[in-house]
């Protein structure tokens, strides 16, 4: 095994460096706001990537069918929300502003309220009346200088409710803590200046996918593209740092999700490598695509940061896993859902923003097993014929042994009239049982969760919930479907009396 010193200092401004340049390929014209606006007009089911109509919603929605008696509490979500600042438009669908979204449920009925997370970039660019600064594929004319990562932190992709908090999630910078009642935005949370044993930085980088066991304890990385480094985070479950360390990793890439075991840390690592920013690029740009290299799979020790191993896979391309898991003889299984490229991030996201469809391949969901005495990894498809993304799992069995995943879908040879997933899926890893419920095509589904019923076996008895976008009526949508019963439909729909942006992560409290 390979053996590294702990490294002890990491400057902040390496996670800034890359973002401190002028506008690349993607910058520079109006256009974009002017394509998008005339492709909506002819095609309804772009509702989805216009930029949010307003600051703040509440509304109480109307309900078709019967809430389930025990299914109570909030389902917390987020995701880009501002897309346009004036005349300008972002030119890739993660550079929106976030906001935050709680979908209150009880018996009562289900209530919602939308809050724009009130970052520095946010308040900063609304004093401004104009975009100030670039994005992870967007630069706007005449950009401002950036002095540190949480500048330009759009806090847009995820929600971590932990120790009684909520935090707002981005990719390269610190949780934005939202109050649990109001949704409005706190303050910022350095997880950093609680670690100040360790000796690093504030600053660093604190991902939008923590991974959270059964006790409490939380997981997390970060990546310094500039210098090489992966960070970890070790925090206990009343939100104290345990431990903050860095691996080298070169060359880097840009790595979104990972996986906890009882023993590791694992992450794929696909050749998208990072290379170098010009005058002329962004940093998605500075990204290359590396095909006849390897995706390394780094192992860690998540007791002893230093103490790591590489392993190797063919190329490919993994956003998110569903869960993890480690048996007594030290094998590791997991899944992902499994891309053969970044496509659908470097081309889609990027066309869909003015208004064009572009299918960027499929992603297909996968199984992995490491062997941690012979160091071999393999990998299986386990559903050939489906695309699949955002995988979820019983948060009870999270970073163990488990064999439900919930995910969205769609049958390769039965694609939506909108190109996208269009189907909620609930997978048996061991037995193949695929239960599947298709929407509408007039309907584009977000991510689902699987929440469990209240003293129910693990992975048993539950609920899957999840919102949805209806282009035709021009509302979003929040379903409701019993987990044993989900090709049976929904046991209720809650319909909002607006249509808000797609999002992407969510958390049910």
């Amino acid at each position: 095994m390979r053996r590294r010193q702990l490294l002890t200092a990491i400057p902040a401004i390496a996670a800034t460096s890359s973002l401190l340049k002028t506008p690349g390929s993607y910058a520079g014209t109006d256009s974009w706001k002017t394509q998008f606006a005339a492709a909506l007009s002819e095609d309804p089911s772009l509702l989805g990537f216009r930029s949010v109509s307003a600051p703040a919603f509440d509304s109480q929605a109307s309900v078709e069918g019967k809430i389930p008696a025990e299914l109570s509490g909030t389902l917390f979500r987020n995701g880009p929300a501002r897309h346009e600042i004036g005349e300008f438009r972002y030119q890739h669908w993660f550079d929106g502003d976030g906001m935050i979204q709680a979908f209150r449920i009880s018996a009562d009925g289900i209530s919602h309220r939308g809050r724009m997370v009130a970052t520095r970039k946010y308040l900063a660019e609304l004093d401004a009346g104009r975009a100030l600064y670039p994005g992870l594929a967007t630069v706007p004319p005449n950009p401002a200088p950036v002095t540190s990562p949480d500048q330009v932190n759009v806090a847009n992709i995820s929600v971590l409710p932990h120790h009684g908090k909520l935090y707002a999630l981005w990719e390269a910078g610190s949780p934005w803590e939202i109050d649990l009642d109001t949704l409005e935005t706190v303050e910022i949370h350095k997880f950093a200046d609680a670690a100040g044993k360790t000796g690093l930085t504030a600053g660093l980088p604190f991902s939008a996918h923590p991974r959270i066991e059964p006790d409490g304890t939380l997981w997390n990385f970060g990546y310094l593209s500039t210098v090489g480094k992966l960070v970890f985070w070790h925090i206990d479950s009343s939100g104290v740092v345990k431990n903050v360390g860095a691996i080298d990793c070169d060359p880097m890439t840009m790595p979104h999700d990972f996986v906890v075991t009882a023993k590791h840390l694992v992450m794929l690592l696909p050749p998208f490598n990072f290379t170098a920013m010009s005058q002329t690029s962004t940093f998605l740009d500075a990204h290359q695509w590396q095909p006849e290299q390897a995706t390394r799979v780094l192992v860690v020790d998540k007791n002893d940061f230093s103490q790591y191993r590489f392993l190797e896979l063919p190329a490919q391309w993994v956003f998110h896993y569903g869960n993890a898991w480690e048996d007594e003889t030290g094998v590791i299984r997991f899944d992902a859902a499994r891309a053969p490229d970044p496509l659908t991030m470097t081309d889609s996201f990027h066309a869909v923003m003015k208004g064009v469809r572009r299918d960027s391949g499929h992603s297909t969901h996968y199984q992995y097993r490491i062997d941690t005495r012979s160091w071999t990894i393999s990998e299986q498809p386990l559903l050939t014929g489906f695309n699949s993304e955002f995988p979820a799992i019983d948060p009870r069995v999270s970073c163990n042994r488990y064999s439900q995943v919930v995910m969205l879908s769609s049958e390769r040879d039965n694609p939506s009239r909108h190109g996208m997933l269009n189907a909620v899926s609930r997978f048996n890893l061991g037995t193949g049982q695929l239960d599947t419920f298709r929407y509408p095509d007039t309907i584009i589904p977000e991510e689902h969760i699987f929440v469990p019923k209240p003293d129910s076996a693990y992975e048993s008895a539950g609920w899957i919930v999840g919102t949805a976008l209806n282009y035709r009526s021009g509302s979003t949508e929040l379903r409701i479907f019993d987990a044993n019963k989900l090709s049976d439909g929904p046991q209720a729909i809650a319909r909002l009396p607006y249509a808000l942006p797609l999002g992407l992560h969510g958390k049910f409290v």
